[in-house]
């Protein structure tokens, strides 16, 4: 774990992978004028992993999450915002960039008390990624039911 703050600066798209990386940081902003924010998975096929669903489960309401993750629907910003994924939905790069960094320079803590926070927050999420997920393979999902 980071012990400081982490914030994703959405820049595009944030499909699968890079929706689940937004999501292990701490805050996150994106760009409304371009790029959607999406989990595909269900349309390829693929579950995501117990430690990345511990993760998007800290950044999304669930029942937001349900919703996003069994439709594979894109999400933009303004929507994103609207559920409090996202600290801010922001006009352009230039307002992506002045925002995130304005509010990465609002934090001023020790990074001792807040790896401790940090690690002690996030103990469940370090447990399953330490113990299931690496008993998890991918290979077995193309088991499944085919449609």
């Amino acid at each position: 774990l980071v012990p400081m703050p982490t914030i994703a600066a959405i820049n595009g798209h944030a499909f699968g992978n890079g929706a689940i990386i937004s999501c292990a940081c701490d805050y996150r902003f994106m760009r409304s004028d371009r790029g959607f924010f999406c989990f595909p998975e269900v349309n390829v096929g693929i579950p995501l992993l117990y430690g990345m669903n511990a993760f998007v489960r800290i950044a999304i309401p669930l029942q937001k999450l349900v919703e996003m993750q069994f439709s594979g629907n894109r999400y933009g910003a303004p929507e994103l915002e609207k559920f409090n994924i996202i600290i801010k939905a922001c006009a352009d790069r230039e307002e992506l960039m002045k925002e995130s960094l304005a509010f990465a320079r609002s934090f001023q803590k020790k990074r001792g008390i807040l790896g401790e926070m940090k690690k002690r927050m996030y103990k469940d999420i370090i447990e399953i990624l330490d113990t299931v997920d690496p008993e998890v393979s991918i290979e077995p999902v193309f088991l499944m039911i085919p449609d």
